[in-house]
This record gives structure tokens, C-alpha cells and sequence, in this order.
């Protein structure tokens, strides 16, 4: 009967962040996690069996953007067609442009590479990487301790964040909470947007009637602004924020407050 249990030994440099994402935004900036490393498998075999482990290099890419915030990098090998290793690596876009890291090593034994049988599970502590950041030697090692079939897997791997061109570091935050209305029953016509005011570093406001897309500015701390003479037929407003560096993503659009 295979014990089932997770070893975790994690010892990675930088210490706890609490993550905070923000709404899917309108930018088509990649942000870039090339993951680099080596994972070694070891399969313990059994009675008639011998054992064998086998060391595995790797180098991956992860991209993310606001549109999409949140993706995993997979990296699995298998060694004597019953040990496999696999390690997740979560990156999360935050709106301050940092990429947060949540990685996982797991260990399966089975039948084949393909059983999904757990033995066990490793989950290093989350990381935070600025543009043009690195983080080095990071290391997980999951085993199952079994008597008869110790099996184990280990990972070490390094991580670097890149960013594609056009990128302001140091732009502001993004804009949250936009909704727009039609305050005066008497004059439709009339929009009001109003959103909240997330960022610190803000010069000046942009407000767009994605409808029809024109926009007008508004100075900074700003939380609200009235649009006159717009169509009757339903319209969508976004917001974005501007200082020295750059303007922030628009925020997204939906239905149910950004259109009215």
C-alpha cells in the first residue's frame, strides 16, 4: 500500500507577498518569465526491479499581459515509465508592472508516466520580480518515503522578468471602480463617469467614450466627469491615468457599469 503525504522544502530568497490583481486591463505590453533549471527524478523501483534517476534541463517561457493576468508555465519528465515530476510555475501581473511567481513541485508514481496517482506535493513561497529582475536558486524536493519504492523528484531553477518595448516603468496605477450613468431623466444626453482613484502618481486623468472613441483629459485626483451631447443609444466610457512616465492600461468594458 503506497503511502501518500507531501514533503515540502522550499528555500527560496525573498519572502512572502500578499498578491493583489487587478480587473483584466486593455494593454498589449508582454511582460516575459523565462524559467531556467535542471529536475532530478528518481525512481526507487520495487522487489524485481531495479531503480534509476535521471536528471532533466529545461528553459521555458511564460507570458503575461493585462488582458491576461494569470498563466502557468508546466514543466513534467518521467523517468522508468512510473515517476514523474512536475513543476507549475503561477505568474501573476500586478498592476505595478511586477510579476508574482507561486511555484509547485508534485511527484506521481503509477503504472506509467500517464498515472495521475499524487505521492506527494511542494509548494515554494511566492515571489515578486520588478521589470529587468531575477531570482536565482530556487529549489524544491518532494518524496513519497515508501519502504519498498522511495521515489522522489527535485527541482533547482532560476527566474528572469523581461518586458516587450513601449513599456513605461514607473507609469501609474491602473484606474478601478468606472461606472458610468445618466444622472438627469430631463436630459439624456448627459453622461456622467465617475471612478476611483487608485493611483498616487497621477498628472492627469483620460476619460474615453469607447463608443464612439474620442476622449477628453482631466487634471489629476480627479473622480468624476460629465460628457454632454452624447447619443441616446447605449455607450461605453474607460479611464485610464497619465503622469510623466506613461499612461496607465485602460480600464476594461463591460455592460453592467462601464456602459450606459
Amino acid at each position: 500500500m503506497r503511502l501518500r503525504h507531501a514533503a515540502a522544502v522550499a528555500a527560496l530568497p525573498l519572502p512572502l507577498l500578499c498578491v493583489w490583481l487587478a480587473p483584466p486591463a486593455s494593454a498589449a505590453t508582454t511582460h516575459t518569465v523565462n524559467v531556467t533549471g535542471q529536475m532530478t527524478i528518481r525512481n526507487a523501483g520495487g522487489v524485481f526491479t531495479s531503480g534509476s534517476t535521471q536528471t532533466f534541463a529545461f528553459d521555458r517561457l511564460v507570458r503575461v499581459t493585462h488582458d491576461h493576468p494569470v498563466q502557468t508555465l508546466t514543466v513534467s519528465n518521467c523517468v522508468g515509465n512510473e515517476s514523474v515530476g512536475e513543476l507549475s510555475v503561477q505568474v501573476q501581473l500586478r498592476t505595478d508592472e511586477m510579476v508574482v511567481e507561486s511555484p509547485t513541485l508534485r511527484l506521481f508514481e503509477g503504472s506509467s508516466c500517464l498515472t495521475r496517482d499524487l505521492d506527494g506535493t511542494s509548494e515554494g513561497i511566492q515571489q515578486g520580480m520588478r521589470p529587468g529582475g531575477s531570482l536565482t536558486g530556487a529549489r524544491l524536493s518532494v518524496s513519497n518515503s515508501e519502504p519498498l519504492s522511495a521515489d522522489s523528484a527535485s527541482v533547482t531553477f532560476n527566474l528572469k522578468h523581461t518586458t516587450g518595448p513601449g513599456l513605461g516603468v514607473g507609469r501609474p496605477a491602473e484606474v478601478s471602480g468606472v461606472v458610468a450613468t445618466r444622472p438627469d431623466a430631463a436630459d439624456p444626453s448627459r453622461v456622467q463617469v465617475v471612478w476611483e482613484n487608485v493611483p498616487t502618481d497621477e498628472t492627469s486623468f483620460q476619460i474615453r467614450n469607447s463608443t464612439l472613441n474620442t476622449t477628453v483629459s482631466v487634471g489629476a485626483n480627479s473622480t468624476s466627469f460629465t460628457f454632454t451631447g452624447q447619443p441616446a443609444e447605449k455607450q461605453c466610457y474607460q479611464v485610464r491615468a497619465v503622469n510623466a512616465q506613461g499612461a496607465s492600461d485602460w480600464t476594461p468594458v463591460s455592460s453592467t457599469g462601464e456602459c450606459v
